[in-house]
């Protein structure tokens, strides 16, 4: 991994995120009706339990009897839709599209496919690869099926392909990516707070077999929905797919440690709403600054999540990337554009308070 392309922050989602926002400090602040501050490693607790404000809808304790054995998948899904959702963003981003115009906007790589000169080739795509402050991590060009130039690092996730014009008339292809295996590992460390596992590769890389990432020794790849024993801890396992680079396959498994057992003993409304509460939390410790910094954090989680952000104090708001609903109960649902969204909330440093409405 090349240390000019490291991205320990969603790049993809707030370009001005500084690295410092995401030091791995801990927010020196709690709250009475925090669900669990403890670090999210040793999973989630059962705290205060989680009650609508008036008028708010449903509590998501109301939900008929607890969620018991099925409080590990409810947690688990949560933390599999965040995995999901950051490796979408390394293929679908808006800095991608960008980085996408540098490869095929390259006059010089355009013109030396063109002439077929490969020394002039791999100049080109050198030059794009190391350019500061674009975000390639690798880029192989190809012509009538031979490999022209190929930079980067050896193990490289979420592939982009694409030909490569020059007025009109496709010149060679291109397949480049943003994201190395390390800093997807990192990233879905710091954002969720599980172990992740990576297995296969390109070929000939069998799919099963371990490549690298946070829980060792690992495992053999276990299948989706299995339980597996790693140094005397349990861990439920979500395998998701990715692609790898410039072909192949990834398994990507999440190994979620079980929650704690009053947890367990409330509704699983109240479990996936801690769940979110526990990867919104998360987040917000990786911000050294966090309350000079919100605007940053709700874009943060907005893309990482799926659901919506806002920092109030009382009626008046501080961040958020709308103007959101008019009133917000501390805990329980709120209808917002004609959806239900469940509501986790905690106030870090009063009277700021943050609101999380996660996605259904």
């Amino acid at each position: 991994m090349f240390p000019s392309k490291r991205r320990l922050l969603m790049r993809w989602l707030i370009a001005a995120i500084a690295v410092a926002a995401l030091a791995a400090v801990a927010v020196a602040a709690a709250d009475p009706d925090d669900p669990g501050t403890a670090a999210r490693s040793s999973r989630l607790s059962a705290g205060t339990p989680v009650g609508g404000s008036k008028g708010a809808g449903a509590s998501p304790n109301s939900a008929s009897g607890p969620c018991g054995a099925a409080s590990a998948q409810t947690i688990a899904a949560v933390d599999a839709l965040v995995a999901h959702k950051i490796y979408m963003g390394e293929i679908t981003g808006h800095e991608v599209g960008e980085d996408v115009a540098h490869v095929t906007g390259s006059t010089e790589l355009l013109g030396a496919l063109a002439s077929s000169n490969r020394a002039a080739v791999y100049a080109a795509v050198h030059t794009i690869v190391y350019t500061p402050h674009w975000h390639i991590v690798r880029l192989r060009v190809v012509k009538n099926g031979r490999v022209l130039a190929d930079v980067g690092g050896p193990y490289i996730i979420a592939p982009i392909s694409g030909s490569l014009r020059q007025n009109g008339v496709k010149v060679g292809s291109y397949v480049m990516a943003v994201q190395d295996d390390v800093g997807y590992v990192k990233l879905v460390t710091r954002f969720v707070g599980v172990p992740i596992d990576l297995y296969g590769g390109p070929p000939p890389r069998p799919a099963h077999t371990f490549l690298m990432g946070t829980l060792q020794p690992a495992p053999a790849l276990p299948s989706d929905g299995s339980t597996v024993k790693v140094r005397g801890a349990t861990f439920l396992v979500r395998v998701m797919k990715a692609d790898a680079f410039p072909s192949g396959k990834l398994n990507v498994a999440l190994l979620v440690p079980p929650p704690a057992k009053a947890l367990s003993a409330q509704g699983c409304a109240a479990v996936r709403s801690a769940a979110w509460g526990g990867v919104v939390k998360h987040v917000a410790s990786r911000f050294h600054a966090l309350a000079s910094q919100y605007q940053d954090f709700v874009g943060t989680i907005v893309g990482s999540t799926g659901g919506l952000a806002y920092v109030r104090e009382g009626s008046l708001q501080i961040a958020g990337l709308n103007a959101g609903p008019r009133r917000l109960p501390t805990h329980g649902r709120v209808l917002y554009h004609g959806r239900p969204w469940q509501v986790f909330s905690w106030a870090p440093y009063p009277p700021a308070r943050i609101y999380f409405l996660a996605p259904s």
